[in-house]
């Protein structure tokens, strides 16, 4: 998903184009390890969709504006939401598995090399596919009180982010896209 969109395919955002790779790997592992049938993974997705649409309505998911905590970071808290559902978690461990997917990118910027949608975003699908899975597993081991609500972390996520310097929200001026200026084959 993540190659495709840097290629200019076509892609279903979730939440940006820069995140789409994270839940769809996460859907798939699961539903290949577990057989799920497809009932249960529209199911989860519509978990992932409120969890996403409660970032997207309070905070932000763009990276221009809270860098990359806002896409990969949000997309992480979706698809570990979508773990937990679909592992069996209550609803107070399924809010506490999006809540730790996004906490756990709080500060993330956002510095694609050349402008371009390719490195470092495709290995950071990749690394927060991998985390929604370790945060829905944590989860499920606890009985899902914990201290930070999914709303405090959203709000966090802004403050975060307008802290954030422009170079390090989307603009290819600070971080890596600073010291790698283009991308070669």
């Amino acid at each position: 998903m993540a190659e495709e969109n840097a290629a200019g395919e076509v892609v279903v955002t979730a939440p940006t184009c820069g995140s789409a790779g994270v839940l769809p790997a996460v859907l798939f592992m699961t539903q290949e390890m577990y057989k799920f049938q497809d009932e249960k993974i529209v199911k989860a997705l519509a978990t992932a969709g409120i969890f996403g649409n409660v970032a997207k309505k309070n905070g932000s998911i763009s990276g221009a504006e809270v860098g990359c905590q806002g896409e990969i970071g949000v997309a992480c808290a979706m698809a570990s939401a979508a773990a937990a559902q679909l592992t069996g978690g209550t609803p107070g461990q399924i809010e506490y598995a999006a809540e730790m997917g996004l906490e756990h990118h709080l500060g993330l910027t956002c510095d694609p090399v050349g402008g371009l949608v390719q490195i470092p975003c495709i290995e950071r699908n990749a690394m927060g596919a991998a985390r929604a899975i370790d945060c829905s597993l944590y989860a499920l081991l606890s009985d899902g009180k914990h201290m930070v609500s999914f709303d405090k972390i959203v709000k966090t996520m802004v403050q975060t982010g307008h802290d954030l310097p422009s170079p390090y929200r989307e603009t290819a001026k600070g971080g890596l896209a600073r010291y790698h200026k283009k991308i070669t084959k």
